[in-house]
């Protein structure tokens, strides 16, 4: 099959919610990937990718259907999976990988969105949405290329054909295919006699009409009543899968696109020139250019200030989630400088010394610290802050008006410049009144 380029399309053609992946996307995902989303049109047999090619793109396709293929050492071929508007083309990029294994071909000519590899990968690492669809997705291939595995080993060739013709049908608009005997029996890795006997057969039953290149099916119920339980099996994981919602996905930091910038900026240039005053005529003259640049540019400022208003935002709301995870810990957590004042301190913190967190600043550890003590804790600390290695010790406190006296185990650890000692304190008396004999 030749290697084809594909044909780009109008931008007012099918939109990217015609493929399942990316319709069940949050709305701020899809928008923050509709302008690296390019449409292209992919004539039937393209070949995408050969096994061992590198992938530059993934391919989420709408109206046309992938195969993939793999290839024997004597040239046999037979097809593992099928892919459209269920999916997506670039699992490997998923997994982690960056070459393919299979061939990759177009069944049935349509369009679809691809978008680059390392944008992909980029959406991916947040680990939001698009990570959480595809992961589902590859979970429900896998489950596609061993249900066919099992097919092809035990089911006859009438079976095999109406599961492949029904996955076919689920994945294009319509009741006819544009396929070849010859093709068929390739991707399904049998003689082409069998394919050709089994589609008598179909066709016989009334539930195809055949000539040669065209199937179009008349009957779907009987060829869903005649095909085996791969079909159904297949059919009912993608379901579950996709019920899945990312929706209520936490939403990460708006990802930059220096590439793109200048591009949207002069899209929404023209957008709001075209709303107030029409198209603008051209001119000769260089003022005329020097006005739109400085437009552009002020669009360009004012997008780079949305994404830092957005960064900012996530910023803050990340960093109030991690102040209430250390405030309401129910271990207690203090910062200590080289005199041994407390500069921060939780509220399991607070609780254990009896003390105010208005105190921080002015309140030291040692104090709560039974006197005897006090030279095993100082120790520690300038051990800490003159290593900065990890040092524990257990120590006992003295009564508080809220508790009686404790026995804590403290691990402790420098900063970056050995200015100040961070320590985790737990109270393990009564761990210690259980080891007491009786």
């Amino acid at each position: 099959m030749p290697r084809q380029p594909p044909i780009p399309v109008p931008a007012d053609s099918p939109t990217p919610q015609l493929n399942r992946i990316l319709a069940s996307l949050p709305a701020d995902e899809l928008s923050r990937l509709a302008d690296d989303l390019e449409l292209i049109t992919l004539p039937a047999g393209c070949v995408l990718y050969e096994a061992g090619d590198t992938l530059p793109f993934a391919y989420f396709p709408t109206t046309c259907v992938f195969s993939l293929i793999s290839t024997a050492e004597d040239g046999s071929t037979a097809e593992v999976a099928m892919t459209g508007k269920d999916g997506m083309v670039g699992i490997t990029l998923v997994l982690g990988g960056e070459t393919t294994n299979h061939k990759v071909v177009v069944q049935c000519a349509g369009e679809a969105y691809r978008l680059r590899a390392e944008v992909l990968c980029w959406e991916l690492d947040q680990g939001v949405g698009l990570h959480r669809l595809a992961l589902g997705y590859t979970q429900a291939l896998f489950t596609q290329i061993a249900q066919n595995v099992l097919c092809n080993r035990h089911h006859s060739v009438d079976q095999q054909l109406c599961r492949w013709l029904l996955f076919s049908l689920d994945l294009i608009e319509g009741h006819q295919l544009d396929v070849t005997q010859e093709l068929i029996s390739n991707l399904l890795g049998v003689r082409r006699e069998g394919v050709t006997e089994a589609a008598g057969k179909l066709q016989a039953a009334g539930l195809i009409h055949y000539r040669r290149g065209r199937i179009t099916v008349t009957d779907r119920e009987g060829l869903e009543a005649r095909v085996c339980e791969c079909y159904g099996a297949v059919k009912a994981e993608y379901r579950r899968l996709f019920a899945m919602s990312a929706a209520g996905l936490a939403r990460h930091r708006v990802r930059p696109n220096p590439a793109t910038l200048r591009q949207r900026a002069e899209a929404r240039l023209r957008q709001t020139q075209g709303a107030a005053t029409g198209p603008v005529p051209a001119s000769r003259w260089d003022t005329s250019n020097l006005v739109h640049e400085l437009q552009v540019h002020q669009i360009e400022l004012e997008m780079h200030n949305e994404e830092l208003q957005h960064a900012y935002q996530e910023a803050d709301a990340l960093r109030e989630k991690y102040a209430d995870i250390y405030d309401f810990a129910p271990v207690a957590y203090f910062t200590l400088d080289a005199q041994g004042v407390i500069l921060q301190v939780n509220l399991a913190g607070a609780i254990l010394l009896g003390i105010k967190r208005s105190q921080m600043g002015r309140f030291r550890f040692a104090a709560s610290v039974e006197p005897a003590s006090l030279p095993v804790f100082s120790a520690m600390i300038a051990t800490v802050l003159t290593t900065q290695m990890r040092q524990t010790c257990e120590i006992p406190l003295i009564a508080t008006s809220q508790r009686p006296a404790a026995r804590v185990k403290i691990e402790a650890i420098a900063d970056a410049d050995g200015r100040e000692c961070r320590m985790v304190v737990i109270d393990i008396t009564r761990e210690e009144d259980k080891a007491a004999p009786a």
